[in-house]
């Protein structure tokens, strides 16, 4: 029975990255199942969900990681997944995606999550950019969200449109597409 865990890896920008934490799970057969890879500023962060053999234990891929971890000064870390976490959960609702963009200032992201969090609506993934020299910074962020049927849609957007605009922020509400790639 194949095992799952997630791996996290940050560490300084730099070319390698990327090829050296994949290279590490292929030479122990595991297989990349989840990714998200990114640069923020000049960090480099890695979260991976993989699975592997029943021979590959969370020491071994900490050993197998220990070279790259010094040569590239990353940091990982390894988690086992349960057989209740490594279930994929299934959707919550439609998929819709949420953009947001104004003036930066603090609290935009936890105010929106909030507003959507007390809706029921669930956040997927979220992706946030500064502007950087321009005062005031300008700020935009993305999320794709899960939207409930229970949730009516036109009522979601007024909240959202009214916080917009007490945060001086446009929000947008639409749904996705669901094809990948």
């Amino acid at each position: 029975m194949a095992k799952r865990w997630i791996v996290t890896a940050l560490g300084k920008d730099r070319p390698g990255i990327v090829a050296g934490v994949t290279q590490v799970l292929y030479k122990l057969g595991c297989n990349l199942e989840d990714s998200a890879m990114t640069r923020l500023e000049g960090e480099f962060a890695i979260m991976l969900i993989l699975s592997g053999r029943a021979s590959v234990t969370p020491e071994k891929l900490r050993a197998a990681f220990s070279t790259l971890q010094r040569r590239l000064k990353l940091v990982v870390y390894v988690k086992p997944l349960s057989r209740q976490e490594a279930t994929t959960p299934r959707g919550r609702g439609k998929p819709f995606m949420i953009s947001v963009y104004g003036s930066d200032r603090p609290g935009i992201v936890f105010r929106v999550a909030d507003t959507l969090a007390k809706a029921g609506v669930n956040v997927t993934d979220v992706h946030t950019h500064r502007s950087a020299g321009k005062r005031p910074s300008l700020y935009l962020m993305l999320l794709e969200v899960e939207v409930p049927s229970r949730v009516k849609l036109a009522a979601l957007e007024r909240r959202l449109k009214t916080l917009g605009g007490s945060l001086g922020v446009r929000v947008n509400l639409r749904p996705s597409d669901t094809t990948v790639l």
